[in-house]
């Protein structure tokens, strides 16, 4: 090749156009690299993976949960992740016998067993149930309540279950509007709204000794039973309207209201019913605070971050009050909570933590990743923790004790 007089040897024109390309292909590497999802490390130099699987670990899905991997801190501090489910669940929760966790698979309506880690799911009853939306269970877990979807309408059932089979099943009354099993007992409560009044009715889980405890102008009630003799009735939450919140005795008398004209209010009852935790919004919910509230001495704690109530689960125990939540790694600016989250337009990546609310010691379980946290409860004994990812509606458990 020939530049005006000097004639210029292949060779260097082989070497630049070498170079040239080396160069292009760096520049190629740096852009790609640089747009992966990269979690926050919980340890300076180690990633996600490798807080749950150690160094050498070389997971083929960095951007989902992995399972059956050891955490942090060595030996002495180890926790795991498992997969318990491998399609979308509603209703998990312990089964009777303390060592197992059951769920139904929305797709069917089937309702399965499987260990605490996974790997042994046993089918327990397979009466068709599609489009399941929620269950709820009674706390000798002998009576679910399953909310499914009917030609476009919510419709409820209750079954029964004795040992690994179901006893019996049927239909609840069309109209009921909210539904809410009591956190004590084998009982359940629920509201029907006509001619303009929404009447609160108790009964037992198949509907027999039905009482009607309270009616009302109000239609929008959602309604939990966190205590023996107290039910809490609270107006829908909402980034844009004042929520209430009223408690009445289940065997029915007067209204006591507990709070009023809260934006974006929401509560998690505590099980020994006289404590909440309660979050409150300002500016359309762009604004986010968190409160754990004692009832008894109306003293009240703030939480040092941001999450909602439903992304929290209280450790069943009554010698402190110990929280375990997701909490987000941050949230998107401008968005309007709790309405975006429901909506679907804001979805979450999460880290794990338990918190002991008295003492304000936090300790983190999971680090961030691709993880909306949803339906969380925990073992009796606190051994393991469970939660459903909202994402893609998965069950997944951690063994929080070595």
């Amino acid at each position: 090749m020939t530049i005006g007089n000097k004639k210029i040897p292949n060779y260097y024109i082989y070497i630049t156009i070498g170079v040239v390309i080396a160069g292009v292909a760096a520049i190629l590497f740096l852009v790609l690299r640089g747009s992966e999802v990269t979690p926050s490390p919980p340890e300076a130099g180690r990633g996600f993976f490798g807080f749950l699987f150690g160094e050498d670990a070389s997971p083929q899905t960095p951007s989902s949960l992995q399972e059956n991997g050891a955490a942090q801190n060595g030996a002495e501090q180890k926790k795991y992740l498992f997969r318990i489910s491998d399609e979308p669940v509603a209703g998990a929760t312990v089964a009777p016998d303390g060592t197992h966790v059951r769920y139904f698979k929305k797709s069917t309506g089937h309702l399965f067993e499987n260990k605490f880690t996974g790997h042994e799911e046993k089918r327990v009853s397979n009466i068709t149930i599609p489009a399941v939306q929620n269950a709820q269970w009674t706390p000798s877990k002998e009576y679910a309540i399953i909310s499914f979807y009917d030609e476009g309408e919510i419709r409820r059932l209750y079954s029964r279950y004795s040992g690994t089979s179901t006893v019996t099943s049927a239909f609840l009354p069309k109209d009921i509007k909210e539904i809410a099993v009591s956190q004590t007992a084998d009982r359940i409560a629920y509201t029907i709204s006509s001619g303009g009044e929404t009447s609160l009715f108790t009964a037992q889980p198949d509907n027999t000794g039905i009482k009607n405890i309270f009616s009302t102008p109000i239609s929008d009630f959602e309604i939990t039973w966190p205590a023996a003799n107290l039910l809490g009735l609270k107006t829908k939450s909402s980034a844009y309207a004042p929520s209430f919140l009223y408690t009445i005795n289940a065997s029915g008398g007067a209204f006591t209201r507990l709070f009023a004209e809260k934006q974006g209010f929401d509560v998690l009852w505590a099980p020994d019913g006289k404590t909440l935790l309660a979050m409150e919004t300002t500016n359309e919910g762009t604004s986010v605070s968190l409160q754990v509230i004692s009832l008894a001495d109306n003293a009240a704690i703030t939480l040092p971050f941001v999450t909602l109530p439903e992304k929290c689960a209280w450790a069943p125990t009554s010698e402190q009050r110990v929280l375990y939540c997701g909490v987000p790694q941050s949230v998107p600016r401008g968005a309007n909570l709790p309405d975006a989250w429901w909506q679907g337009s804001v979805s979450f990546e999460d880290t794990l933590w338990r918190i002991a609310v008295d003492t304000g010691e936090r300790q983190q379980l999971l680090p961030a990743h691709q993880l909306d946290a949803v339906n969380l409860f925990v073992a009796e004994n606190e051994e393991f923790l469970f939660f459903t990812n909202k994402k893609d509606g998965l069950l997944w458990s951690i063994h929080l004790k070595s």
